[in-house]
């Protein structure tokens, strides 16, 4: 691949992702990556790598704060786009002529994120609570890639883990590896036993009236992207110590996080050019 990348924007995930593309022996201009020094745009792209996820309203998320604006106007036929959740910026950039891939929720980056994802959920966890996890009864909501991978983490550690879930399959795996059980909503066996709640699932998971029936001491970590699954304002309302722990894998292990989307779209690239 002979075009300039180009990355524009993000936390410190994006300085390593550069560093995992230059490694890579690909050139690699930037602007309003952190640690890296800025170029002037180009008057138009070949390949620009926004971050993941890639915006915030108007603007490419990141400290610089760079419009969209400043990019679609050097976006045309010849540019491929590569981020995550575009929303209403993938039908601007393809108005442009741009050919945009979303990687938001794509194999296998969705899985290889799940991992500092749910190491971050145990950090916070044992840096915020005066409990150790070791003894703990933990509910994890949601058993897809963070739920299942958060569940056995928390296992390992030694603490009595109820995984809550909608399919009757996926309780019946949790049971079979060793844990407690129960329908996502309902939550039979009561909620008053929990010093810890992980909540994965992106949908209403816990009401006001079960929010009531939790220790007050329990931790709540609400690890799903918006729509959230936890009231949070119920939380607030009730005094209840909530914490929403979102972009993680950013904030525990941006060197990790970054050359697993950097190597996701070169794996992307090389099937493409692959006859």
């Amino acid at each position: 691949m002979e075009e300039t990348l180009w990355m524009v924007g993000g936390d410190e995930r994006s300085f390593w992702a550069a560093q995992h593309l230059r490694n890579q022996r690909f050139t690699v201009l930037t602007q309003g990556v952190p640690k890296l020094s800025d170029t002037p745009l180009p008057s138009a792209f070949s390949m620009l790598i926004l971050p993941f996820p890639s915006f915030r309203g108007a603007l490419v998320r990141g400290v610089s704060a760079v419009p969209v604006e400043e990019l679609l106007c050097r976006a045309n036929g010849q540019t491929r786009v590569f981020g995550g959740q575009f929303g209403i910026w993938r039908e601007a950039f393809e108005s442009r002529g741009a050919r945009v891939t979303d990687l938001y929720d794509t194999e296998p980056l969705t899985t290889a994120n799940a991992v500092p994802t749910a190491e971050g959920a145990l950090a916070i966890a044992m840096e915020r609570s005066p409990i150790t996890l070791h003894n703990a009864s933990c509910l994890v909501i949601g058993y897809g890639r963070i739920g299942k991978l958060l569940a056995r983490r928390l296992q390992a550690l030694g603490a009595s883990v109820t995984v809550a879930a909608r399919k009757s399959a996926d309780r019946a795996l949790a049971e079979a590896c060793g844990m407690q059980s129960e329908e996502t909503g309902n939550y039979l066996h009561g909620l008053g036993q929990y010093d810890f709640v992980f909540n994965t699932v992106p949908a209403a998971t816990l009401n006001e009236a079960q929010l009531r029936r939790l220790p007050p001491e329990c931790m709540l970590l609400e690890l799903a992207s918006p729509p959230y699954g936890i009231d949070a304002e119920a939380c607030k309302r009730l005094g209840l110590f909530y914490v929403l722990a979102s972009g993680l894998p950013g904030q525990y292990a941006p060197k990790t996080a970054g050359a697993l989307y950097a190597q996701s779209i070169l794996d992307l690239l090389d099937r493409e050019e692959t006859p």
